[in-house]
């Protein structure tokens, strides 16, 4: 039982597609709406962690404090030239050329619902962090060739390496993402909304197994807003 990066992508994509095929515009617009609020949650408790470490808001501890790492079972498969680093200073510029969520979203036919997410997603976690952050997402590849990410006046030195001890494991990022989007369907459409959510964890359950859906549910009292990971 392994949580990946294609299990975060089924969540969101399969709550895009009830959306948008149940609710039209309406749904669209409480999927948009879910991603950035996803996306600041995380960009915030990222936030907290740097405030009580002492470390200043700025690119390089944006960069040393993101909460994921690839999977072993993506990065076993993954091309090896995957991401090029374009210049470190005094912008940042990286281009990627292979993307897992991309992936799972073409494969369930919903890239149309993978150019919505990337559209607010990595922009909220950024400006959740620090909103004086100019971080720009020039292209995505799922209407490209590559993503294209900018970190403007970044003036980075060099790679900037990751703290591990604050990376947090996928079953907790698939987690926050199905209770997240599952909270802003109810809070909108009631009880549309709550079945909604109850169709996407069984479906989630079917796809992958039943005890990794279980699994979800069993973070339900999780405040996401809030630091994980104890900082002592």
């Amino acid at each position: 039982m392994e949580f990946t990066e294609r299990c975060h992508a089924f969540i969101s994509a399969s709550f895009y597609k009830k959306l948008r095929d149940g609710h039209g515009d309406r749904g669209l617009a409480i999927f948009a709406h879910a991603t950035r609020c996803y996306g600041g949650q995380r960009g915030s408790r990222m936030a907290q962690k740097a405030i009580a470490l002492g470390l200043p808001l700025t690119f390089e501890t944006y960069c040393a404090l993101g909460e994921w790492n690839y999977s072993d079972s993506y990065l076993k498969a993954a091309p090896e030239n995957r991401e090029s680093i374009i210049s470190i200073a005094p912008d940042y510029c990286s281009h990627v050329f292979d993307c897992p969520w991309s992936a799972q979203y073409k494969d369930m036919g919903l890239s149309d619902g993978a150019i919505l997410y990337c559209r607010f997603l990595d922009t909220s976690i950024a400006h959740a962090f620090n909103p004086e952050l100019d971080f720009r997402v020039l292209q995505t590849i799922n209407e490209a060739d590559r993503c294209v990410f900018v970190s403007k006046n970044a003036n980075l030195a060099g790679k900037v390496e990751k703290r591990q001890e604050y990376v947090l494991p996928f079953e907790y990022h698939c987690a926050h993402i199905y209770h997240t989007f599952s909270g802003i369907a109810k809070s909108v459409l009631k009880t549309a909304g709550a079945e909604i959510a109850a169709s996407v964890l069984s479906e989630f359950g079917t796809a992958y197994e039943r005890e990794m859906a279980e699994k979800l549910t069993e973070y339900a009292n999780t405040d996401f807003n809030l630091i994980y990971l104890g900082v002592e």
